[in-house]
């Protein structure tokens, strides 16, 4: 599938440094482009920096245009590219640059948002950004920075205090996207902290989004299972505003996790796995394909058991994307046969054609979040995106152990097989899945030191 591609050319450093750093945070920024899109979707954007050259990003219309330009959620092609663009955003900030300077008197130009955001401790990218409003989950590391929550296009810090549904008081912002923002709240009858959704007003009048903001409510009101976000309420309130009330996670991403750790043990992956594949198993079984399983969209939630222990939870997150497999006959297909929903670098090879999808491309986004674990590295690798969904519809990945010597044989044969280029040749079913890497982890814990943690960290 090619992507329709959108061109912006720019020699202001101080303006390319914003939008490269809104692509590592996953934000809405206003770029100056050659042209308008001449749709909505996913578009590539392809950006000419003076003495730089050219970065491509992928990037969705968020808005209608302004005096700077075109709004776009605008986000790195890859994992890979994710080191680039930092070292193009240190260059373009540096002081001896002849480009304009980089100071700038809007406070929220550096500040980091979240795209999803019932996570309150998260990070995009080796920075290792976190939210401010959070309590830290552990020491910081040397270097990383702790920057305040961003505000919206839709001035969302307008918001914080409100309350919605007269239940709900907006604390702090979590995190924004092009649809829609998340906080920090307050239930005023039960005093608990919990995470409130708000559809931006702008994206009220898209009657599209509306609906599968709704559809997403529903969807995400079947899935009561300890490995998925809890929804806890839905509604409109009294002047239209959209809302979803979920629980509060305090935890990290497995994004930000990969990004300080680089990969994982063996143990502590697969156990990432097992847990999600409980979550996937069910929402396969009310219907729901996930379509965009990736470890941005993976949380690791401390806990403790029944005995008072310390555990890790994992707890699968943002149904945004999912799919109902047996629409009711009053339900209307909100995705356009051949569209692309989810993230490409995690998408099965059915995905990235636009087929229809079914368990098994869960299944192999899962798998691919898994060899990432492993292996600190992508299945494939490419360039651009025509390279990688070209590659991955046509190259079987190399072992995981040919990369990580370590990794036991059993377990690469399961991720490979998971990640079958004919999804027929891939594990039928998440429980199947499951299966496998229980498996693969009663021998690894045969092996393993008496003395190493239960954790997963």
């Amino acid at each position: 599938m090619t992507l329709p591609r959108l061109w912006a050319v720019t020699a202001d450093h101080r303006v390319a440094a914003r939008i490269l750093r809104g692509a590592l945070r996953h934000e809405v920024e206003i770029v100056p482009l050659a042209s308008p899109p001449a749709s909505g979707g996913q578009h590539l954007l392809v950006l000419e920096v003076a003495g730089e050259g050219t970065v491509t990003l992928l990037a969705d219309p968020a808005g209608s245009v302004t005096a700077e330009g075109y709004p776009l959620l605008v986000r790195p092609m890859t994992r890979p590219q994710l080191a680039l663009l930092f070292a193009m955003v240190e260059r373009l900030d540096e002081p001896s640059r002849t480009g304009p300077p980089t100071t700038t008197d809007d406070p929220t130009d550096d500040l980091d948002g979240s795209r999803d955001a019932t996570l309150i401790d998260r990070s995009i990218g080796p920075a290792r950004y976190s939210a401010s409003s959070a309590p830290s989950s552990g020491t910081e590391r040397d270097g990383a920075l702790r920057p305040p929550v961003t505000t919206s296009l839709d001035s969302t810090s307008a918001l914080v205090g409100r309350v919605v549904a007269r239940k709900y008081r907006l604390e702090s912002p979590v995190g924004t996207g092009s649809t829609a923002a998340v906080f920090r709240a307050v239930h005023l009858d039960l005093e608990s902290d919990v995470a409130v959704k708000i559809l931006h007003r702008h994206r009220v009048g898209k009657m599209q989004l509306v609906k599968r903001f709704k559809r997403e409510a529903r969807a995400a009101s079947k899935l009561e299972h300890p490995n998925i976000t809890r929804v806890i309420d839905f509604g409109e309130d009294e002047d239209g505003l959209l809302y979803l009330v979920m629980e509060l996670l305090t935890g990290r991403s497995l994004e930000a996790i990969l990004a300080a750790e680089t990969r994982l043990t063996q143990r502590a992956a697969v156990r990432i796995a097992i847990q999600a594949c409980s979550a996937l198993a069910f929402a396969h079984d009310v219907g729901l394909i996930h379509r965009d399983i990736k470890p941005e969209n993976i949380m690791i939630v401390s806990r403790r058991d029944d005995d008072g222990n310390p555990c890790d939870v994992v707890k699968v997150c943002d149904f945004g994307l999912a799919k109902s497999r047996a629409l009711a006959p009053d339900q209307e297909e909100l995705t356009t046969a051949g569209m692309l929903c989810g993230s490409p670098a995690y998408m099965s090879p059915e995905q990235t054609r636009g087929e229809a999808v079914d368990a098994r491309t869960d299944i192999y986004s899962l798998g691919t979040t898994l060899y990432e674990m492993l292996t600190g590295r992508m299945p494939h690798d490419a360039d651009d995106l025509a390279e990688l969904f070209a590659r991955r519809m046509s190259h079987a990945p190399q072992k995981p152990s040919s990369i990580a010597p370590e990794i036991h044989p059993l377990l690469d044969d399961v991720v490979l097989r998971s990640l079958a280029i004919d999804r027929t040749s891939r594990q039928t079913t998440a429980r199947m899945l499951r299966a496998d890497l229980r498996q693969v982890l009663t021998l690894l814990d045969a092996d393993a030191d008496a003395d190493e943690p239960d954790q997963l960290f």
